[in-house]
């Protein structure tokens, strides 16, 4: 089974007891193509660790698209291969990073709309159940859905937890970690595999967010500048926070220090303490995971 996945990132502390789970809590990011997840002690207020796993069955498929795997073998093969994610918690934070969601303001919400919500701005190809996270600081709704196998495999080995969509626990984390921090608008992009997330907050509200597809830099750096300019801000004045799977002297980021000239990469929660371990990945790396406890969700 160990085929099912490869393992992208494996920083674990030497200090991660298999007794004491019972007094760490267990934060986990599923997508349809793996699974990453980290671990937090409450005793000293301290993450243990980063390990991000990938399904096999998406590199397999880009040369045998006949090739088949379930997201549920998928999943029974990272908790045999790692069978303390199975052991009891004293907190386990579930959520989905999927492609369906939309942000509904709470005075237009209507809880048996989530559906039809959807269906306004994404095709159904497949089975699945729409959801909603409330957002408390922004008085808003992420709508989101999840295919119904996926949201079966998770509720096969964590039944009755509750399942929240990555990108509200990516808004949420930023309210908390920058309300306080700043008082002008501010842009944040959070670069992932294939998206990227792009949110304009002033220090008490969120402004703007949106979810994009990009294949390359300059995909990155025309939407920016597309949705600055249409905000009427100006790109050269509006600083920017980067987060994610983005590192100082890539591409990426000298592309857009070509147009933003106040570029900063996003720290971690001073709230917490971390392993020495984890100095090995850039503070920006991981924000929504390793922030998931310092959220209301």
């Amino acid at each position: 089974m160990a085929d099912q996945f490869t393992v992208a990132i494996n920083k674990l502390d030497e200090s991660f007891n298999l007794q004491e789970t019972h007094n760490y809590g267990l934060a986990v990011l599923f997508s349809e193509s793996g699974f990453a997840y980290c671990i937090l002690d409450f005793k000293r207020n301290k993450y243990l660790g980063v390990q991000q796993l990938i399904r096999s069955e998406v590199k397999s498929q880009q040369t045998n698209p006949n090739s088949k795997q379930s997201f549920d073998d998928f999943l029974k093969s990272v908790l045999n291969a790692m069978p303390w994610l199975k052991n009891h918690y004293k907190s386990v934070k579930i959520a989905y990073e999927g492609k369906k969601s939309t942000l509904i303001p709470a005075q237009l919400f209507d809880a048996g709309e989530k559906e039809n919500y959807l269906k306004f701005s994404f095709q159904q190809k497949e089975e699945e159940v729409a959801f909603a996270d409330h957002l408390l600081p922004m008085d808003s709704y992420q709508v989101f859905a999840i295919p119904v196998p996926i949201l079966n495999a998770i509720r096969g080995h964590y039944p009755n937890m509750k399942v929240v969509h990555f990108s509200s626990v990516l808004i949420e984390s930023i309210w908390v970690n920058y309300k306080n921090r700043i008082n002008a608008n501010r842009v944040f992009i959070h670069v992932r595999e294939k998206f990227f997330d792009l949110m304009i907050f002033d220090g008490r509200q969120m402004s703007y967010f949106n979810t994009f597809p990009f294949q390359n830099p300059e995909d990155v750096a025309y939407y920016l500048v597309f949705v600055l300019e249409q905000l009427n801000f100006n790109p050269e004045m509006m600083p920017l926070v980067l987060l994610g799977n983005v590192e100082k002297g890539s591409g990426l980021f000298e592309l857009l220090f070509k147009y933003v000239r106040h570029v900063e990469f996003g720290k971690r929660n001073e709230v917490f303490k971390y392993s020495y371990i984890l100095n090995q990945l850039p503070p920006q790396s991981y924000y929504p995971l390793l922030n998931f406890f310092s959220c209301g969700l």
